[in-house]
């Protein structure tokens, strides 16, 4: 009985300690986020915004990243999901090679050039959508960058769209088929 009594007390002498109940609420103020050059939500840090496999869709995720510049946007993608990431059922299509930035194409403004490794000709099956595809949503991510041509020694890479083969600069509009949908929620923290 005495435990009895002890637990009781113990539980009233919690229950009393805390915050007061308020009269009315309070109002609470939250700053909003702040957007980089690179178009990506930050709160005290740098991020970039990758494009991931979830499925047969691209899934969007936000990574740290100093600086957070195409260049790093590249490395990271090409790095591909974290641990995390991937046990949350995302991956790449990518095989392991190395995407880097040539120029951006005095000819026509707003499209960017990439020199590719043969690695990157190496994907097969529906992963070569699918891979490009990536690469595309993440490099249109900046601004200015409109649309992406790749090049393997100088010599404009042959990519699948989803109206087929071709050597034309490419963009988001050309990978509707791998869109991720509307309620897609970036994963990873911005910022």
């Amino acid at each position: 009985m005495r435990v009895l009594i002890a637990v009781v007390l113990l539980v009233l002498a919690l229950a009393g300690c805390g915050v007061p109940v308020q009269p009315r609420p309070e109002p609470v103020e939250v700053p909003t986020p702040t957007r980089t050059s690179a178009g990506v939500p930050t709160a005290g840090g740098a991020s970039v915004q990758l494009w991931f496999v979830r499925g047969t869709r691209l899934e969007p995720v936000f990574r740290r990243s100093a600086p957070a510049d195409l260049h790093a946007a590249l490395d990271l993608l090409v790095a591909g999901p974290t641990p995390g990431e991937a046990s949350a059922g995302l991956r790449t299509a990518l095989v392991p090679q190395t995407l880097r930035q040539a120029e951006q194409d005095g000819l026509l403004e707003g499209v960017l050039t990439l020199s590719a490794s043969r690695a990157f000709t190496g994907v097969g099956g529906g992963d070569q959508l699918l891979a490009v595809a990536q690469v595309v949503w993440t490099v249109t991510g900046f601004p200015g960058v409109d649309a992406v041509r790749v090049v393997v020694g100088g010599v404009p890479l042959e990519m699948p769209t989803d109206a087929g083969l071709t050597v034309e600069p490419v963009d988001r509009g050309d990978y509707r088929s791998v869109r991720p949908p509307v309620t897609a929620t970036p994963t990873g923290t911005p910022g």
